[in-house]
C-alpha cells in the first residue's frame, strides 16, 4: 500500500468523490439516509419501529422503505456466522497482480464461499478480501487455487485475531447515539460471540433451513419464514431471536456507502505502539467512519468512509493523535466486488426483493 499523500490520482479520486456525492446528495433526502441508517443497526426492525425512533408517521417510512429497497440502493441480507459453518477462521488475503488481471482475480474471489468482502486497491495493484477457511486448508488456497489463478503474482494472509467492527456496527453520522441504540443494542455482545465461536449445535438442520431463507431476503416476514420451514410463527420468531442473540446470524444491510453521501472509502492500515492494538482498536470502533476494523499482531486494519479527501485528511490527523497509533498507510478503493457475501454485478450492488 503507498501513503494517501502519494497518490497521484487525488485529484481525480476528489472530483469523481465529489461528482458521486453530489449524485447521491440529490436522490436521498434526510429522511431517506435516516431509514437507511437504520436499516444499518436493524435490518429486521419493523417500519412501526423506524418511524418511532425517527418521530415519523409509519405510513411514510414505509412507503420511503420499500422504495429504497426496491430501487437496489439498499438490500438487507441475513447471513450464517463463518465460524459457525464449518471449523473456519478468519483471514486478510491480500493478492498482487498484474493491472490487467486485478479485475478477473477480483470477480473469482467474490464467486468463492468462503470470501465474504473482495475489493480492488488503488494504492498498488492488488485485490484484498476478508476469508473464512480452516486453517489446515491455508495452504491449499494459496498454494493450489489461487496460484493457479492468470495474473496472480504473488499473495500475503494475516490471521484476523480480534475483531472491533463490523458492517452491521457502523454508526454514519446520520441518527444520533441514542436512535442508534433503540433500534439495537450495541453490537459487542456478537462480536464477543463470533471470537469465542457461537455454539456449531445452534445451526442445525431446521435453523440451516431458516437462514437459507433469510439468505438474499433479509426482510422475510415471520409468515413467509413460518410457510418456509413448516413451524409456527412462534417458534420461528424464538429462533430466529436466538440465532441473532448468539452471534450465528448476522442480519445486514448492504449498501454503498456513497448512498449516505460517503463515497470515499478506503483501507487503513495502523501500526501500533507494544500492547496498544486493543486500545487503537476501541477508539476507531468508536469512529463514525468506521465500517469495519479487525486486529492482526501489533496492527489494526480499517474499513473507513467518508465524504471526500479532506475528510480523509482530517481522520489521519485525529488518529496520528492517538498516543497507541506509530503509523498509518492508507489505500483507496478502487472497486468493489462483493460486500457481506453479496457479489457485485459489474460494479454495481445488485437488487433484491424485500418485504
Amino acid at each position: 500500500m503507498t501513503a494517501i499523500a502519494g497518490n497521484s490520482g487525488a485529484k481525480l479520486w476528489a472530483a469523481y468523490g465529489a461528482w458521486l456525492l453530489e449524485r447521491m446528495v440529490a436522490m436521498l433526502d434526510d429522511l431517506d439516509r435516516q431509514i437507511t441508517a437504520a436499516l444499518i443497526r436493524n435490518g429486521r426492525a419493523s417500519w412501526r419501529q423506524i418511524a418511532e425512533v425517527l418521530g415519523q408517521q409509519e405510513r411514510t417510512v414505509a412507503r420511503r422503505g420499500k422504495r429504497l429497497l426496491a430501487s437496489g440502493e439498499v438490500r438487507v441480507h441475513a447471513l450464517a456466522n463463518p465460524t459457525v459453518v464449518g471449523e473456519n477462521d478468519a483471514f486478510l488475503l491480500r493478492v498482487f497482480a498484474r493491472p490487467s488481471a486485478v479485475r478477473p482475480i477480483g470477480e473469482w474471489l467474490a464467486q468463492r464461499e468462503d470470501v465474504l468482502w473482495a475489493s480492488a486497491l488503488a494504492g498498488a495493484s492488488e485485490c484484498v478480501a476478508e476469508v473464512f477457511v480452516p486453517i489446515e486448508r491455508i495452504g491449499a488456497l494459496l498454494y493450489e487455487e489461487l496460484a493457479a489463478v492468470d495474473g496472480v503474482d504473488g499473495f500475503t494472509v494475516e490471521p484476523l485475531v480480534r475483531y472491533y467492527r463490523t458492517v452491521s456496527g457502523w454508526r454514519p453520522d446520520v441518527l444520533e447515539p441514542e436512535q442508534y441504540q433503540a433500534l439495537a443494542v450495541d453490537e459487542d455482545a456478537a462480536l464477543a460471540s463470533q471470537r469465542r465461536r457461537p455454539d456449531r449445535a445452534v445451526l442445525d438442520e431446521s435453523n440451516a433451513a431458516l437462514v437459507g431463507l433469510l439468505r438474499g431476503r433479509g426482510r422475510a416476514t415471520l409468515e413467509e419464514l413460518s410457510a418456509g420451514v413448516g413451524a409456527s410463527k412462534a417458534t420461528v420468531g424464538r429462533r430466529l431471536d436466538a440465532l441473532i442473540r448468539s452471534g450465528a446470524l448476522f442480519v445486514r444491510a448492504v449498501l454503498d456507502p456513497a448512498t449516505l453521501g460517503y463515497p470515499v472509502e478506503s483501507l487503513l492500515d495502523l501500526t501500533c505502539a507494544p500492547g496498544s492494538r486493543d486500545a487503537v482498536g476501541a477508539t476507531v470502533a468508536a469512529l463514525p467512519t468506521t465500517r469495519w476494523s479487525a486486529g492482526t499482531g501489533e496492527r489494526v486494519l480499517v474499513q473507513s468512509a467518508v465524504a471526500g479527501l479532506p475528510e480523509l485528511g482530517e481522520l489521519f490527523e485525529r488518529l496520528h493523535a492517538h498516543d497507541g497509533i506509530r503509523s498509518i498507510r492508507s489505500s483507496l478503493y478502487a472497486e468493489i466486488y462483493k460486500r457481506s457475501s453479496t457479489v457485485y454485478a459489474g460494479g454495481i450492488l445488485p437488487p433484491a426483493e424485500q418485504s
